[in-house]
């Protein structure tokens, strides 16, 4: 399991060493109004899919946490 979650964490580096690389070009501007322009979209873009996917755990809150503990597998003798 440890190198499964260390794989997914270098996989994602990955990914966003990428992504760095792909906006050094933008960096060449002095006052760098492409590079942050870009990238205040690209955030504004990912939060509205991030709550688009999550928001009807909202609505699910009070309920996934008054759900009696289970024992996954135990035989009660």
């Amino acid at each position: 399991m440890r190198s499964l979650v260390m794989a997914v964490f270098l996989f994602m580096s990955a990914i966003s060493a990428a992504i760095g690389e792909a906006f050094v070009s933008l960096s060449t501007d002095p006052l760098l109004v492409w590079n942050y322009s870009v990238m205040a979209v690209l955030a504004g873009i990912t939060g509205v899919v991030f709550w688009f996917y999550v928001r009807k755990l909202d609505a699910q809150e009070d309920e996934l946490n008054n759900m009696a503990t289970g024992h996954v597998g135990s035989t009660d003798l």
